[in-house]
């Protein structure tokens, strides 16, 4: 174990763009007092994010997304069973040929979007990263880059999207207490909503371009109050 901490004093996000800076392999394990949940980096990107949610498997999105039958599902899930070396069903798939590896890896992406949005919540248990001693391969990967992953979680956020599964979130004081981003008044209005803190889960990268836009706003307000009243202006 390289790296272990309290998800309540350092944020999935924040250790996500940590890991991502050093472009670090390896994998990313989160526990609350219910779940566990990985997230599988390699060289700084995200090759995949596992979270227990049945309805996000990928066979069952690939019939969501009119991709498959669920009968042709079923009958690849079967006779995949049945042999001596399991593999990933996304390989399973490709080999059937009754999906495009194209399409398998669109699906993929969006459901590590979806399983982020998902651990935005997770305001309370640990985090540990690990290498393996045996890397995993993942044949089929979105490789997607973390900056990007978070300001489209940020951005699903920002828009009301919320996780599929509510957890008990903890009171904003205490949320606020164990945070370093140091957030003003009308930020923390802005940005904490139902017991998840926008702000803290944003890209460094993004929160500095927003607090820089703010910071700039407010002092054009400043220097607009200071002007005097005068005729000729």
């Amino acid at each position: 174990m390289i790296l272990w901490g309290k998800i309540s004093q350092f944020s999935v996000f924040m250790v996500l763009q940590l890991l991502a800076g050093y472009r670090k392999s390896g994998l990313l394990e989160i526990e609350d007092r219910e779940e566990r949940a990985i997230i599988y980096l390699k060289d700084g990107f995200i090759e995949a994010v596992s979270v227990p949610r049945s309805d996000h498997m990928l066979g069952a999105r690939m019939v969501k997304a009119n991709l498959i039958s669920a009968g042709e599902l079923r009958k690849i899930i079967l006779s995949s069973a049945l042999r001596e070396k399991r593999e990933f069903l996304g390989i399973t798939l490709m080999k059937s040929g009754s999906v495009d590896k194209e399409e398998i890896a669109k699906i993929i992406a969006e459901q590590a979007y979806e399983n982020t949005l998902e651990l935005s919540n997770w305001v309370t248990g640990t985090f540990k990263f690990i290498i393996p001693t045996m890397p995993v391969v993942f044949p089929i990967s979105p490789h997607i880059n973390v900056q990007h992953l978070l300001l489209e979680t940020s951005r699903r956020l920002d828009e009301g999207q919320r996780p599929t599964k509510a957890k008990e979130p903890l009171p904003d004081d205490e949320l606020c207490s164990s945070c370093t981003s140091n957030c003003s008044g009308s930020q923390k209005e802005k940005y904490l909503k139902d017991g998840i803190c926008l702000w803290r889960n944003m890209p460094v990268i993004v929160r500095e371009t927003f607090f820089a836009a703010e910071k700039n706003q407010a002092s054009d307000d400043e220097a607009e109050e200071r002007v005097p009243d005068l005729p000729f202006l």
